[in-house]
């Protein structure tokens, strides 16, 4: 699939975040080359008039860095705000080695006191390590949901391995820089959160947060078609987990305490948000 790339001038750089807590996002580009089959940003087609399909177009944002100095110049951002790098776009996507758009933002960012919190599928992150140890307060989070390479390709076509991620993981613990780590979705039948925290453990990852997959906005439509495909006695036991809602509570009632379990064995704090639907997404349990 051919990746449609645009330059775009934006007129905010920092943005309300919704996750729990609140706080501010920051998303050097719209859309993403990764192309995850799951994706839940795909929303924000509503607002930004692509009619591409999701994962076939990136517009970088070339004037995201003088918009957010001038931002930060403003009364209305407090001092130790958290901020998130990536919520509806991957920061170090494949074409942040072209366009450096995420450095850029660090080390605007570096002379502040904020808190900030990189969301990734990308090993790229380790090119900046010498920015992120000028932090005091940041950490690196991954997405790593499944050690089944097959079917991590399958969903997250234009993304690195998972055993890059866990390396990159690795790398950064031993750089003094706080690593955690994003089960989200928990895929029936592809997630195995006791085997997923055995390969945290080894890589230095110190929290774990945990989602189930938000159906909502077609999210299901393309996993739906991979599965018929490449799983297709899967799919009927897949929809029923995910369109149930009786079947959906026991299942991710189960999945809450295998989390747990995996988190007391290996000592590591995990984090569980899940719900039907984007509205309990973040429904904490």
């Amino acid at each position: 699939m051919t990746l449609v790339i645009k330059e775009i001038i934006c007129k905010s750089a920092l943005a309300k975040c919704g996750f729990p807590g609140g706080g501010l996002a920051i998303n050097p580009y719209v859309g993403c080359g990764h192309n995850c089959a799951y994706c839940y940003a795909r929303f924000i087609k509503r607002f930004t008039g692509h009619c591409e399909k999701w994962g076939s177009f990136v517009d970088a944002r070339i004037n995201v860095v003088e918009v957010l100095r001038k931002q930060l110049r403003s009364k209305k951002i407090k001092p130790h705000e958290q901020i998130y790098l990536g919520t509806v776009t991957d920061p170090y996507q494949p074409l942040e080695a072209k366009y450096k758009l995420t450095r850029k933002i660090l080390e605007v960012l570096k002379d502040y006191k904020f808190s900030v919190s990189i969301l990734t599928k990308s090993d790229l992150v380790l090119r900046d390590i010498d920015l992120l140890r000028q932090f005091k307060n940041l950490d690196v989070n991954f997405t790593i949901t499944t050690l089944d390479e097959k079917w991590r390709f399958l969903v997250e076509p234009g993304a690195v391995s998972i055993v890059k991620r866990l390396k990159a993981a690795k790398k950064l613990h031993e750089a003094g820089i706080n690593v955690l780590a994003m089960v989200g979705p928990y895929w029936p039948f592809f997630t195995e959160p006791d085997k997923l925290f055995k390969e945290f453990k080894k890589s230095g990852i110190r929290h774990v947060f945990s989602e189930s997959f938000n159906t909502t906005g077609g999210n299901f439509n393309e996993v739906e078609q991979i599965i018929k495909k490449n799983y297709p006695k899967l799919l009927q036991q897949m929809k029923v987990v995910l369109f149930d809602k009786d079947k959906f509570a026991i299942f991710y009632q189960e999945a809450r305490q295998k989390l747990m379990a995996a988190s007391r064995k290996f000592a590591i704090p995990v984090t569980v948000y899940f719900g039907r639907g984007h509205a309990a997404k973040f429904k904490k349990v």
